[in-house]
């Protein structure tokens, strides 16, 4: 008989299984391993950039001290959240200095041999274009274009009841030389005891509104309407009339003009009777005066008409080759961090316009709309502009003696010399400004009956009528129609007229008298002594006429007109012919 197993009998179990499950179980933990691991190393790596590897950088901006304040704050914010460049922990620091003393060093050398404010920077931000033009020679000194961080039309800041009384007329760029020179412009505008606007026009560093304003000048009298004002315009009449009114109010103001827009502001806010005060206004930027206004200064901001110039505020990061490639990057990060509406928002608060927006206005700085921007003209118009207002072209009253004897017949270059030289004075006489005084004598022999000179027109202001037109006019056409004639009475036309301009000396102007001849005086009458002589008996002591003396080619008297230049403090000049451009050099510059 078969025997069976018992029911508590049991069998073994199968490994095959088992083993696949803990096969498995070890690839999942090798993957989770795996994962971890590369987490690891991730965080590792960020971990090790966060550290900055590569050590710190110091980020140096310098920037104008309008916005240097809130820039320093707005650094301090951005140092806060740990910026990384590069491996490069970076932090930036702020040096305030004016954009002229940056741009002059920059201009001259290189970040060893920094001469300028503060460290050599990586990023500057001036107050306006206008120094970024001081180095447009330097190429590759500036990364790409330059953003603007921030704006700030310039206007005039000057006392309440001044800026209101002007904006309500209103007053234009264009009116502010008139203003500037007439002494009772104020009190005809309604303002009585205030006199003649007294403007001042800082020109040292840190005084660009003065040179933005004078762009505004230039391009309202010239008619050149939202600009650019070019070459052209800044050399015309008009243009060099303007600026050197005002040039010329500014440097007579009692104590001349302060030397920074910041200097005239203190100034002006802090006299204590304003129509008395030295000063009455002065450019500046709307932040600038907001500032003020801030601090308790009792100022207000004047907007002429005409299109208005804005200090544009642009942040120029250094190429590299002045600053590696870590500073140049962290320049343009900060720069990017800046034009963030939050950062905006702060340099807002502080008194600057963005993109985002005006600040909130103040009864004395509306923050109103531009209505028309200037656009800038370039460094060298921009130059030009504030030389006229630093060295103006003075009101002059001068007289000129003209020699229009034979020998003046003689052909140079395709003309006579008498014709090349009244088109040389007849330029001057264009460019001359309206408020100059000019008169033209001729002299040879027998001009006026017995007198060997005939005053052809009187000397006086160039808009002064004569004979039914203006006093320009006439010498214009004077001088088209002039012949040559005989003889050369040089020294007794030179008595006489020397005397005339003596006596009718025009007190506060530069009076002078220009002889312009090219042959010996043949009038044996008068002695060169004698001459001399007459012409020590006839001086007046405080009433200075210098005699300036132009001999074209060879001349035997040129000794005795030398010294006649030397003893009344006039400038004798030799130009070898009448068609070079020597002549039209002295004559500009004679009759300056």
């Amino acid at each position: 008989m078969g025997q069976h197993r018992g029911a508590s009998g049991s069998r073994g179990v199968s490994r095959g299984p088992v083993i696949a499950v803990v096969a498995v179980l070890l690839v999942i933990l090798a993957v989770l391993g795996w994962m971890r691991l590369r987490d690891r190393i991730s965080d590792q790596g960020t971990a090790a950039a966060q550290t900055c590897v590569e050590g710190d950088a110091v980020l140096d901006v310098t920037a104008d001290p309008d916005i240097a304040l809130p820039l320093g704050e707005l650094a301090r914010r951005y140092n806060d959240s740990a910026p990384v460049v590069r491996d490069h922990c970076i932090s930036v620091t702020v040096t305030p200095a004016p954009g002229e003393s940056v741009a002059d060093a920059l201009a001259a050398g290189d970040p060893v041999h920094w001469t300028g404010p503060g460290p050599a920077p990586a990023l500057w931000i001036p107050q306006s274009s206008q120094s970024l033009d001081r180095v447009a020679d330097r190429p590759g000194l500036v990364n790409g274009q330059p953003k603007s961080v921030a704006s700030s039309p310039v206007v005039l800041a000057a006392p309440p009841a001044l800026a209101d009384t002007l904006a309500g007329r209103p007053t234009g760029w264009q009116d502010l030389a008139g203003l500037q020179s007439d002494p009772r412009s104020l009190d005809a505008a309604g303002l009585s005891g205030w006199g003649s606007l007294r403007l001042a026009l800082p020109t040292g560093a840190g005084s660009e509104p003065t040179g933005l304003a004078a762009e505004a000048v230039a391009a309202a009298v010239s008619n050149a309407g939202a600009g650019p004002v070019t070459a052209e315009h800044a050399a015309s009449t008009p243009v060099v009339a303007a600026l050197s009114q005002l040039g010329i109010g500014s440097a007579a103001l009692d104590g001349g003009p302060p030397a920074t827009t910041a200097a005239a502001l203190v100034a002006l806010g802090s006299q204590p009777h304003p129509a008395a005060g030295a000063l009455h206004a002065t450019p500046a930027t709307e932040q600038q005066v907001y500032r003020a206004t801030r601090s308790g200064a009792p100022l207000a901001t004047l907007t002429p008409t005409g299109a208005t110039p804005i200090a544009d505020h642009p942040a120029a990061v250094l190429a590299t080759g002045w600053v590696d490639e870590t500073h140049s990057r962290a320049a343009a990060q900060f720069v990017e961090y800046l034009r963030q509406p939050e950062q905006a928002a702060t340099l807002r608060d502080a008194g600057f316009r963005t993109e985002d927006g005006v600040p909130t206005g103040t009864d004395a700085v509306p923050f109103a709309p531009v209505a028309t921007a200037l656009q800038p003209s370039s460094g060298a118009v921009a130059a030009t502009l504030t030389g006229v207002v630093t060295h103006p072209v003075a009101a002059a009253n001068a007289t000129v003696l003209l020699d229009v004897s034979g020998s003046m017949s003689t052909t140079e270059g395709g003309a006579s010399r008498l014709r090349n030289t009244a088109a040389a004075l007849t330029a001057q006489v264009a460019r001359a400004p309206d408020y100059s005084g000019l008169g033209l004598w001729t002299y040879s022999r027998g001009l006026d009956g017995t007198k060997p000179y005939r005053v052809v027109v009187p000397t006086g202001p160039l808009t002064d009528p004569v004979a039914g037109v203006t006093r320009r006019e006439a010498l214009e056409t004077a001088l088209g129609g002039l012949t040559p004639a005989t003889a050369t009475s040089t020294y007794a036309s030179v008595q006489a007229a020397y005397k005339a301009a003596v006596d009718g000396f025009v007190t506060g102007r530069p009076n002078s008298l220009l002889l312009i001849t090219d042959g010996p005086n043949d009038d044996t009458s008068i002695s060169s002594r004698q001459l001399l002589a007459s012409i020590r008996d006839v001086t007046v002591p405080g009433k200075p006429v210098p005699v300036n003396v132009i001999v074209i080619g060879e001349n035997s008297d040129v000794a005795t007109l030398r010294q006649l230049a030397e003893q009344t403090g006039g400038t004798a000049v030799t130009v070898p012919t009448s068609d070079g451009p020597e002549l039209e050099q002295a004559v500009g510059k004679l009759l300056s």
